[in-house]
């Protein structure tokens, strides 16, 4: 793992200094999953944030992606920029920023959802993630339990059905 971060810490140096680079926003998702596994979270947390940032730039650069006569960002790009949210989840669920964590989760779910469908297969694995999470978050932190009920109540009728949990965790762009 070591040797893949040094790897990775030169290919953002290089990528840093050319004009034109193709998915720089992949290798800041690479970096944060080895940086996740050898339990930097923080480090991973900025990376994974980066990564978002230069994502919505790319889909996004000038255009209001709720307007419905904007031209739809290619499926490829919006799952990394989906999984971008997930990975921020899992490194704020690790820093115990529970709330901040299930956001994330659920905004990357919400983005799945959106522009590649219900049943696409990003959308289904963050989705199962998202509550595999939440349940965890609860177990782990009783004060979120009062604030996911609260939560609940206030958005019952945006309910969408049953979702079978998984297990969470990271999910990089590239295999």
């Amino acid at each position: 793992l070591h040797a893949s971060l040094q790897y990775l810490q030169k290919a953002l140096k290089i990528e840093g200094r050319l004009e034109k680079v193709d998915n720089p926003a992949d290798t800041h998702l690479n970096a944060c999953a080895v940086l996740s596994q050898l339990g930097r979270h923080q480090s991973a947390l900025e990376h994974a944030q980066s990564a978002l940032i230069l994502l919505q730039e790319e889909l996004f650069n000038g255009v209001n992606p709720l307007q419905d006569e904007a031209e739809p960002p290619k499926a490829d790009r919006i799952a990394v920029l989906s999984i971008a949210y997930h990975n921020i989840g899992v490194e704020q669920e690790f820093l115990k920023k529970f709330d901040q964590s299930l956001s994330s989760y659920r905004k990357g779910v919400e983005v799945a959802e959106r522009y590649l469908g219900p049943d696409h297969s990003i959308t289904v694995t963050l989705r199962n993630s998202c509550v595999a999470a939440r349940r965890a978050i609860v177990a782990k932190d009783p004060q979120a339990r009062t604030q996911l009920e609260s939560k609940k109540k206030k958005g019952k009728k945006k309910a969408k059905g049953k979702v079978k949990p998984e297990t969470g965790g990271m999910i990089s762009p590239r295999g």
